[in-house]
Order: C-alpha cells, then structure tokens, then sequence
C-alpha cells in the first residue's frame, strides 16, 4: 500500500514538473524578447548616414567644379553660383555632421570642415606669404567652409567688389589659389570619410553593423552614434550655433560675428535645418530609431518628452531672424531662448535617455548637467 502511495506521488510530481517545462521551453524560461538593434543600426547606416555624406560630397563636387570654373571666369555669374553652392554645402553639412564618429574622427573632419569663426588673418596672412598646408593643426580656423564664406561672401559689400578682390586687386591671384586649394580641402577630406563607409571601399559600413559591435557598451555601435550626437547637440549645436555667439557660453559677453555662416547671413536658417536633422535622427527617419528603442523599454513618455522639447526649440529658432549676428545685437533674449529650450531637451537625452538604455557618455563632460 505504501509503495502504490509513493508511487502516486511520484508520478503526480513529474506530471507538474513536465508541464511547467513544456509551457517554458527549453532551459525552462521563455527568454524576454530583445529589441531589433540590428535593424535599427542598419536603418541609420543605409537611410540616414551614407545618403549625409552622399550628399554632402556630391554638394562638395559642385563647388569644387563652381569655384574651377570661378578661377577661368571671375565675374559676378560665378561668383553668385559659388554663393549659392556653399549654401547648399553648409546645409548638406547640417545633415552629416551628427555622425562624426568612426571615419569622421579619424578624419577630423569637423574641425578641417567647419572651425569658425575662421581667422581672417590668419588667411591674409597665408595668402601674402603662400607657404600654407591647409587642414594642418596652424590652419584648422583659416580653411574650410568658413574660409570660403569669408573669401567669397566677405571681401566687399557687393559682389563687384568681391570680384575685384580676385581679379584687379595685386593679391587676386593668390586669392584664388587659396579659394581653389580651400576647396579641394573641402572635397578631398569628404571623399575620404564617404569612401570609408562605402562597402566598396573601406566597408565602415560592415564594421557599424558587425555582431561584435553590437549592444550598448562602450565601443559598441549604439555607443559611438549616441556620443557622437550628443557632443555634437551639447557642444556644437546648443553651444557653437547659438550659446556662444548670444553670450550664454562665453563668459556672458555676446560675440555676434562668432555666428557659423557669420559671412554669408543665414546663420539662424542653418539652426533649425540642424535641430531638424537632430530630430530625424532620433526618430530614424521612417525606419526604426532611438526613440523605438525607448518605446519598446517601456519609456514612452520619456520619447514624448523628449520629441515635445525639441519641437520646442524648432519653434523658437524658427523666430530667429537672418543675419542672426543682428538678431544678437537687437533682440538677444529671442536667441537665448532658444539656448534654454535646447538645454531642456538635453538633459532628456543625455541623462535620462542613455541611462535607460545603458549607455555611457564618454566624452569630457564639462557641461554641469
């Protein structure tokens, strides 16, 4: 009787046992679904990052052609296609400089591309003596996009006496070889970052996407992305476009001509094409993004949070008018809060955001936050 009861509960027990195994899989436990980083990177890459630097350098080509053809035929044509050639490079520029990180730091491509405000005289300089290399650590603020906003913007208040500047003044024609060599800077340093990511070529591409770069450690992909667009929205796009030029970053004192396109008059016009492109990059584009990541962990209403601040702040430096230098002498406060409502989206991102999803900044931090 004892042996038929022992063996009732035996089998009672592997019954439950069994059970319990078949509802959990094997290892007994379901695993927590993982969110999809792969095809959240491979989104970033192919529709967001690489069509950037295509664009970017298509926009360089164009002015590298439009200031060759400046250089057969300086007149006031050429000289308004190179203007608006440089328009639509430094807007393209908006788009790629969110992704300095990889081939673009190895590169030191922002600091060869976009340093100002530039030093004109440092330029003079390079031009009387013409013993110069530019994108060297001496010339880093006397070449690049604002070199030749100062060149081709800068040189007189209308483009006749821009002009006379390349043709009958006595330095004309070391102004245009400093205008072609600035250029080619420009083209050449672009198509070494775009090479790198094309699978063609070094296949950065490959590297971003690689399983081993995978997660949210430091050195992983996600990291990289992260920190890369983090400095560049703390330091390049709240402070350099607008803190320190309004005063806020550089020790209280305004410093209009400080402004990014201080030379060609639509600083404030590249402001909100920047924090609209920071935008799509946390949404990723149409495709998966930062912000589906946020979702999927459960902070839905850090994502709001963080779409309404910077909607807030395309709505307040949508009020900013061109030349921005002027709106700082005439109407600073309208600029400073633009300051303010990017630093409220900041904190959002850089504290909260990569906290969620364990990431670290390893940038310096000198910002307070």
């Amino acid at each position: 009787l004892i042996a038929g009861i022992l063996c009732t509960i035996l089998f009672v027990a592997l019954l439950v046992v069994s059970c319990d195994s078949s509802d959990d899989g094997p290892g007994g436990s379901i695993p927590a679904p993982e969110f999809d980083q792969f095809e959240m990177l491979t989104n970033y890459a192919d529709n967001l990052i690489i069509p950037a630097y295509s664009d970017l350098q298509m926009n360089a080509d164009l002015m590298k052609t439009a200031v060759s053809d400046f250089e057969a035929e300086p007149n006031v044509a050429n000289l308004e296609v190179m203007q608006t050639n440089l328009k639509s490079l430094r807007i393209s520029w908006q788009h790629a400089n969110l992704y300095q990180f990889g081939p673009a730091e190895t590169n030191t491509l922002r600091a060869i591309l976009n340093t100002y405000p530039t030093d004109t005289d440092k330029i003079m300089q390079n031009i009387e003596s013409g013993n110069y290399t530019l994108g060297s650590i001496d010339n880093i603020a006397a070449g690049g996009l604002p070199a030749l906003d100062y060149l081709i913007n800068g040189l007189g208040d209308t483009p006749e006496q821009i002009v006379e500047a390349f043709t009958t003044d006595p330095q004309g024609a070391a102004r245009v070889a400093y205008l072609v060599d600035n250029a080619a800077l420009v083209e050449s340093s672009i198509s070494s970052v775009m090479d790198a990511w094309d699978p063609a070529g070094g296949d950065y591409r490959g590297t971003f996407l690689s399983p081993l770069n995978s997660g949210t450690g430091n050195g992983s992909s996600l990291a990289l992305l992260v920190n890369a667009m983090i400095l560049h929205y703390e330091r390049f796009m709240r402070d350099g476009k607008i803190g320190i030029p309004a005063g806020v970053r550089s020790a209280g004192v305004p410093r209009p001509t400080a402004t990014e396109a201080f030379y060609g008059g639509y600083s404030a016009e590249l402001a909100v094409i920047s924090i609209n492109a920071f935008r799509n990059l946390y949404n990723g584009g149409n495709g998966s993004g930062l912000d589906d990541y946020l979702i999927f962990v459960g902070a839905d209403v850090l994502d709001n949070d963080i779409d309404t601040e910077l909607d807030e702040a395309i709505s307040d430096a949508s009020k900013l008018t061109d030349p921005l230098s002027q709106n700082i002498e005439n109407d600073n406060e309208r600029v400073i809060q633009v300051f303010t409502s990017l630093q409220e989206a900041l904190v959002l991102l850089k504290v909260d955001m990569t906290s969620i999803l364990g990431i670290t900044i390893t940038f310096q931090d000198n910002d307070g936050d």
